[in-house]
């Protein structure tokens, strides 16, 4: 059921205010917001056409060590978000420094998502997150979506082999 509505709109922002209205009714994503799936919040790229594009050129901005991470987190998920303590990871990757070394070689794939023009939004709470990965202060995790994107490019070749 729709309803009428008025709304009072200053008169140099009429048009403004219809284009507006027309994404509100069709539903158009906002593209300075990161997606809300079940599996969790997401990059909006991920859920487009061009989303292993994308995930292409954010893969040649990372480095090996980068890659590392990223790909232990990545074959780890089948089907469902994932969460993983920084040793967790360390171990899996067999880094000589342990939990810090993830967090620093973390935040050079962050770098990375800058270098690739990626987006980086505003969470809740007011700070920038690119939502590749998501940390709650005790855990990393990724969503099945991110993940499926990034071991199609760890794969030999990435997405074009």
């Amino acid at each position: 059921m729709i309803i009428p509505i008025t709304v009072h709109v200053p008169e140099h922002r009429v048009e403004d205010f219809y284009i507006r209205f027309g994404e509100f009714l069709a539903d158009v994503p906002d593209p300075d917001a990161p997606t809300q799936l079940p599996s969790g919040i997401v990059p909006s790229w991920v859920v487009t056409d061009q989303a292993q594009t994308i995930a292409a050129t954010l893969w040649k901005e990372i480095s090996g060590p980068g890659q590392s991470v990223l790909r232990y987190m990545a074959r780890a998920i089948d089907g469902e978000t994932k969460h993983f303590l920084p040793d967790e990871i360390a171990d899996g990757i067999r880094h000589p420094k342990g939990k810090a070394g993830v967090a620093g070689l973390l935040g050079g794939v962050g770098k990375a998502i800058r270098r690739a023009g990626l987006p980086v939004y505003t969470t809740p709470r007011g700070n920038s997150w690119h939502y590749i990965w998501d940390w709650d202060g005790e855990r990393y995790c990724m969503t099945p979506e991110v993940a499926q994107l990034l071991r199609r490019e760890a794969q030999p070749g990435g997405s074009a082999g």
